[in-house]
């Protein structure tokens, strides 16, 4: 049995089903897709269950997953408790008469869900539209490399067929 296998190739079986469900495959929509889940997930306060929720949101839009894995450290141990204030806050300004209205009580527990909820909403409205600009701008960046690529390759053969008809 080779390194990393399975028991009955299950690790082969894996891999060619990740592969082709595009979690593996690199080419720009998956991409995008990918930084997309990985900044929708990585700037929500869901450590612990982040690595979970990008598999199954890129296998769910068949998404890039070392994409989404790597810009999902957007939240690290330095940046998440400020983006949790901030995002608690946010729902706070936005929110706060709303919510307090709604589930407004005399105990803790109360008052804990008021925290969440609030933190809940700043969190989505910062989440989806960072996710969305990360999307399309991810789309925008690699259409202009692809271009200049290709007009840098078709310089480079039509300045070899100069040089060969010479």
């Amino acid at each position: 049995m080779a390194t990393g296998e399975g028991p009955a190739g299950t690790s082969q079986r894996v891999r060619q089903w990740l592969h082709r469900s595009g979690c593996l495959t690199f080419k720009r929509e998956p991409i995008a897709r990918g930084i997309g889940i990985g900044l929708l997930v990585g700037l929500t306060p869901t450590v612990g269950f982040q690595t979970g929720m990008m598999l199954a949101g890129c296998l769910l839009i068949r998404g890039n997953f070392p994409a989404a894995f790597a810009i999902s450290w957007v939240s690290n141990p330095f940046t998440l408790p400020p983006m949790i204030y901030a995002y608690h806050e946010l729902g706070e300004w936005l929110f706060g008469s709303w919510v307090r209205a709604h589930f407004e009580g005399s105990d803790a527990t109360d008052g804990a869900l008021i925290g969440l909820m609030n933190t809940a909403l700043g969190t989505v409205l910062i989440a989806i539209p960072i996710a969305l600009i990360g999307y399309f701008a991810s789309l925008g960046i690699s259409e202009v490399w692809h271009r200049r690529r290709h007009h840098a390759r078709a310089k480079r053969r039509e300045a070899a067929r100069r040089n060969r008809d010479r």
